[in-house]
């Protein structure tokens, strides 16, 4: 029962893809370690991209609420790849979270057994 607890956590908690390492499912767990972290890259270094274009674009505005003119920047601009990629990694992280328990709750009954 420890691992069926502590592995999800694991991939909850930290990153995913560490609780099938925990569950010795090391290609497994490598894969998802490096997909979680170029996501993460990825969805960081868009979001940082659009928000600097939106930033210059709106280099000398001199309205009263310059948030309110940001977001309607960025909704200007469309930020629909920000939303997919941040779509793919939680998708990522909630398979993560549910494979490591089905891992480690396979690998308890698997000790119990011997």
């Amino acid at each position: 029962m420890r691992r069926a607890l502590v592995s999800p956590l694991l991939s909850g908690l930290v990153i995913p893809g560490l609780g099938q390492i925990v569950n010795r499912q090391v290609g497994k767990g490598a894969i998802m370690v490096a997909a979680a972290s170029l996501l993460f890259m990825l969805t960081l270094g868009f979001a940082f991209h659009e928000i600097s274009q939106a930033v210059l674009a709106l280099d000398g505005y001199a309205g009263p609420d310059k948030l309110a003119a940001l977001r309607t920047q960025l909704i200007k601009q469309g930020v629909v790849w920000l939303l997919v990629l941040g779509g793919l990694m939680a998708c990522l992280w909630i398979y993560g979270v549910v494979d490591a328990w089905r891992g480690g709750r396979e690998r308890d009954a698997q000790l119990a057994g011997q």
